[in-house]
């Protein structure tokens, strides 16, 4: 097959003209000049924790690009700069509220290598966070209680916040990393530590450097109380996997497979992993899942799991999405943001394989088709192409992703991974363009993927197929299947016709099929199948496996999705199948899903079974097998949709009370004190002492027992404490959301709330000011927050943010 998809490529391209490269939207991005080349940057920081106080040093080694250059613009929002320096003399400079400009003595010159120095203060709200130091200890041990930590997060744009530099990604250098800190904790930056000194302040010097450049929004720190697991992969790269001390049990699960992604990204791409090390760190409330950081990734510490917690939301697709970055991200950078998706779509993509390597083709190519539907529901919004600054994530990520996954099939796999090696080895720790990629298929195999990049790369939408077949008769007796095909979306200057290769498979009542490979690229085209031998058909896929994005239509009988569920090759098809059935009386196709229960092993086959069934009283029990399972998704999807009182139903779901998945515990609390009301003092108990990720599911406890009035006024303490600072913020939304369900009130409440909105991290703030202004809709409680806010000692820009968070307030 994929000689016969090369033929088509080769005959389609074999007259094309000289690659266009174009954008059809207009883009507010362009490329950002800059009149050094920074080669090297060395930060040298301490801090003040209780002042969130950065005090720092930056030496910034350059080369002049530019004829003459008579002033430089560093990044620096809101950096205090107390002196500045070119090589040992003092260099002139003034702020702005966006950075600082320094104007030397004499114009730099073409090609003149120098240091730029500048000593500095700062108090940022981005891109350095202090989590804890001015939080009392929390009393409980608990996975989940506030820690004192320092980390930092520089993508976008938000090292600038702590030091002064060209905050960009079109420039890459070595960075050199001092930190002095107090004893007792672990210091984490980029690259190899060369040194750590023991100072006579009862503090540490750790001195960390790169080998290799990188660009500077990859700069990171990550301090706090650690233990460090010492690894290596398979080749012998260094790999250092920090973990909380109090919790060993946890390492395991949580950085599951780390040593092995090395090996497996290496072997997908033919570069060894390009750094000298490779890191891990945890840290509490972190904005986003993780992050990059070259040499020393950066993830919240929602993904430290137990063994329970592994089988609900692990990290092991996230972990291998921040290893690619390494080599797409890192090794080779975006030059600005309009190519983001070389860096995230291939970061998406290779989670991806990895799990086809780990967990088989079904869960592989279930996750190809929720990229397939992230991205077509984002088109019905809007048509932005992949390469644009406004593409979204559901096109950057996914989509790409899939786009990826596409390219792979109209060249092969063993073309694709020959020409991508090429594209990586030709740009080395540098910055590249979508042009770059394609050129590097031309340059490397001699074919010219223009087309393909034009439609899915530079142009917006997906190709929408109404398909429909026939069995026809030929002159000397035989049969053909033709098979129609037409291009049903709405085309416009952004969206035009799509060209791809398409499989088409006729399946015969005895077992047998025919597949043909056409290359389809008009708005309406026929596909003949021949059918000498006149079998009777039972049922024709277009497309096999969702190999292309696209939305179809074609209307089956009842007779060929019957035959499609139960007979097709691949999972997906008998997905799209069985979803058809839907509309189909459950009288008629009763006994057909209970045969697609007992055999498919894949869950979103059993869970749409279990939907389609669920309020079958002849039939629901016996669904209740999926309680063996170990993984959670088919035992979720029955117990959030079951509404009965069938006995049997009803025991399954009291038993999952102590099922391994934390989720499944928390659905089945929740559903059986609705089913059971009379029994939930039997029930409540059971899940008394679990505590789930970020405690949810003894939240979910402290709330159901409010709500059935059992000791309220103790679980709605314990439901107020999980909303303070002495936790992390994902257990603090967690009680949030328990406090507005269970209608908990108390003035107690109002101080955790402030506090939460005054914190940094948009993903706390926002869930606080929601329920702060839900529960400000009553007039006493408007009254009370109105008492903490005057009474407490808020500075101006403090109560700036709660008064923009809060109606009613003055």
């Amino acid at each position: 097959m994929k000689k016969l998809l090369i033929t088509f490529i080769s005959l389609s391209t074999i007259v094309s003209a000289q690659n266009t490269y174009r954008s059809y939207f207009k883009d507010q991005t362009t490329y950002r000049e800059h009149a050094l080349d920074i080669t090297r940057m060395k930060v040298e920081v301490s801090f003040d924790t209780q002042k969130s106080l950065v005090k720092g040093k930056v030496t910034h080694s350059f080369i002049v690009l530019q004829k003459q250059v008579d002033s430089v613009f560093f990044d620096a929002p809101g950096i205090n700069i107390k002196s500045a320096l070119m090589g040992i003399q003092n260099l002139p400079f003034n702020t702005t509220d966006k950075g600082v400009w320094v104007k030397p003595n004499k114009p730099l010159q073409w090609d003149q290598t120098n240091t730029i120095t500048f000593e500095y203060e700062a108090t940022p709200r981005k891109g350095i966070y202090f989590i804890g130091w001015n939080v009392p200890e929390n009393p409980i041990k608990n996975p989940f209680a506030i820690r004192k930590q320092i980390w930092t997060q520089g993508q976008g744009i938000d090292n600038r916040y702590w030091i002064p530099m060209y905050d960009d990604m079109n420039d890459k250098f070595i960075t050199e990393t001092v930190v002095t800190f107090e004893n007792g904790y672990e210091v984490l930056s980029n690259g190899t530590l060369l040194k750590k000194t023991a100072n006579k302040n009862n503090t540490t010097t750790w001195h960390y450097s790169m080998t290799k450049p990188h660009a500077g929004y990859l700069l990171m720190l990550g301090i706090g109380i650690y233990n460090i697991k010492k690894t290596k992969s398979a080749r012998g790269v260094p790999m250092n996997l920090y973990y909380y001390p109090e919790y060993v049990d946890r390492a395991e699960p949580t950085y599951r497979y780390s040593e092995m992604m090395v090996d497996f990204l290496e072997q997908e791409t033919g570069v060894n992993y390009p750094w000298e090390s490779y890191s891990q760190i945890m840290v509490q409330d972190f904005l986003y899942g993780a992050m990059e950081n070259t040499t020393a990734t950066i993830f919240g510490d929602f993904f430290n799991v137990d063994e329970r917690a592994y089988l609900d939301r692990n990290y092991v697709g996230v972990n291998c999405h921040e290893l690619t970055h390494q080599w797409f991200g890192d090794y080779i950078t975006a030059r600005d943001v309009r190519d983001t998706w070389l860096q995230e779509s291939w970061a998406t993509y290779y989670p991806k394989m990895l799990t086809k390597k780990l967990f088989g083709d079904d869960a592989y190519n279930w996750q190809r088709r929720g990229e397939q539907n992230s991205a077509i529901e984002a088109t019905k919004k809007d048509k932005y192409p992949i390469r644009y600054t406004g593409a979204g994530t559901a096109r950057v990520y996914p989509k790409g992703s899939n786009v990826i996954s596409m390219l792979s099939y109209v060249l092969g796999d063993e073309q694709w991974k020959r020409a991508l090696n090429h594209y990586l080895k030709t740009h080395a720790y540098g910055n590249v363009e979508t042009n770059d990629l394609q050129q590097a298929i031309q340059d490397k195999l001699g074919i010219d993927m223009s087309w393909f990049f034009d439609q899915w790369v530079l142009r917006g939408g997906e190709p929408q197929y109404t398909v429909h077949y026939e069995d026809l008769m030929d002159k000397d007796g035989s049969r053909h299947t033709e098979i129609a095909v037409e291009q049903t979306h709405q085309r416009d200057e952004v969206v035009g016709l799509f060209k791809m290769p398409i499989a088409f498979e006729v399946h015969y009542a005895d077992g047998s099929f025919e597949r043909v490979l056409e290359m389809i690229q008009e708005q309406f085209e026929v596909v003949k199948i021949p059918n000498p031998n006149k079998k009777e058909i039972a049922f024709v896929l277009f497309d096999p496996n969702s190999m292309v994005m696209k939305t179809t239509h074609f209307k089956k009988t009842y007779n060929e999705l019957k035959a499609q569920v139960t007979k097709a090759p691949n999972m997906l098809d008998r997905y799209d199948a069985l979803v058809a059935l839907k509309d189909y009386d459950v009288e008629k196709k009763r006994e057909l899903l209970m045969e697609v229960f007992r055999n498919e092993k894949f869950h979103a086959m059993k869970s749409e079974v279990i939907t389609q069934l669920i309020n079958d009283e002849v039939t629901n029990y016996q669904l209740l097998s999926v309680f063996n399972d170990k993984e959670p998704q088919a035992k979720l999807t029955f117990i959030k949709a079951y509404t009965g009182n069938n006995t049997f139903c009803l025991s399954a779901i009291s038993k999952a009370l102590t099922d391994n998945s934390y989720d499944v515990v928390q659905a089945a609390i929740e559903k059986i004190c609705k089913l059971d009301a009379v029994n939930v003092k039997i029930y409540l108990p059971i899940v008394k002492d679990v505590y789930g990720m970020n405690n949810s599911v003894n939240i979910k406890y402290h709330e159901l027992c409010v709500s059935n009035n059992i000791d309220a006024n103790e679980n709605m303490k314990a439901l107020i404490n999980y909303a303070s600072n002495q936790w992390e913020f994902r257990t603090r939304n967690n009680a949030f959301a328990s406090i507005k369900a269970s209608g908990v009130y108390s003035a107690s409440l109002i101080p955790h709330l402030f506090d939460a909105m005054l914190n940094t991290n948009s993903r706390l703030a926002g869930p606080a000011a929601e329920l702060t202004n839900f529960l400000a809709t009553k007039t006493t409680n408007l009254n009370d927050m109105q008492a903490c806010f005057t009474a407490a000692n808020y500075t101006k820009a403090q109560k700036d943010i709660l008064m923009k968070y809060v109606t009613g307030l003055k």
